[in-house]
């Protein structure tokens, strides 16, 4: 990742991206900047002040007993602790910045307890049975000197138009999706997940950065339009001047109304042909 990044990196370039999981050597959030397997990642940091830093990052976080969330698994000596599949925001100086994916895969990463005994089946797409701990709501990524806001959205969350509309909301101006395709394999999936990119987009009005281990690397303008792209499975970097779009779009503001609406006539509708049926058999 560092080699492919220093090849593409200039004096203008601000923010970098790497895919999902990127960071793969799981350790506690508040203990990564010292974890020893990462510091080529800091020092790559440290040599380009100017930049930051956006990745996949596999983590842990510790509770008590009464701060444990409802998916955190159990551990010695009383304590409790979640796994997250998480983005983590580097920039050199800087407090780290932690988003946990909030949208996960049934089955792959998220397992009702009385269906653990599928746990195995799951492991082979990639997934764990355990399961992972998730945020509540989106967050966004900024920093002094960035002209981005990013919206870090992994994977399987690209695929929610209305839940992305709140990064825009909560001020973003770049939709930072970064994923891992390898599951799909060489079929049709990974080309409809980098269109998911696309429509979110356009939903938007916002640019998208899309950062794909063994998928589909992309450059989205703010209709939709692939302005860069990395084949699949080929390894490589992208470098574009993304444009900045801070203006709310109507689906930002008001979300999924249209289904919502439709789904209240054809309720409607349909009360008032069961109205009909029960008025003829009176009649009868």
């Amino acid at each position: 990742m560092i080699q492919l990044t220093e090849k593409q990196i200039d004096s203008n370039t601000v923010l970098v991206l790497w895919p999902e999981t990127a960071l793969s050597v799981a350790d506690w959030q508040n203990h990564v900047r010292e974890n020893l397997y990462y510091q080529p990642v800091f020092d790559f940091v440290n040599r380009h002040p100017n930049i930051a830093l956006l990745t996949g990052v596999e983590t842990f976080k510790a509770y008590t007993e009464n701060n444990a969330t409802a998916t955190a698994r159990k551990g010695e000596n009383g304590t409790y602790y979640d796994a997250f599949n998480a983005a983590v925001y580097i920039r050199p100086n800087e407090i780290l910045q932690f988003y946990n994916k909030s949208k996960l895969v049934p089955g792959v990463e998220s397992l009702p307890t009385f269906l653990n005994f599928l746990g195995p089946v799951f492991e082979q797409f990639g997934g764990t049975t355990g399961g992972y701990g998730r945020s509540n709501e989106a967050a966004v990524f900024a920093s002094k000197n960035i002209p981005y806001i990013a919206a870090p959205i992994i994977c399987y969350e690209s695929i929610y138009g209305e839940y992305v509309s709140t990064y825009a909301a909560k001020g973003a101006n770049l939709l930072a999706i970064i994923t891992n395709d390898g599951w799909w394999g060489n079929t049709p999936g990974h080309k409809q997940h980098l269109d998911y990119a696309r429509l979110r987009a356009i939903e938007t009005r916002r640019w998208v950065a899309r950062s794909a281990n063994t998928g589909i690397s992309a450059v989205i303008d703010d209709k939709g339009n692939i302005i860069q792209t990395l084949a699949w499975d080929k390894a490589g970097s992208l470098k574009y001047p993304i444009q900045i779009n801070e203006e709310l779009t109507f689906y930002t503001k008001h979300g999924d109304w249209l289904y919502k609406i439709a789904a209240l006539l054809a309720g409607l509708i349909l009360i008032y042909r069961i109205f009909l049926l029960l008025k003829d058999k009176k009649r009868a």
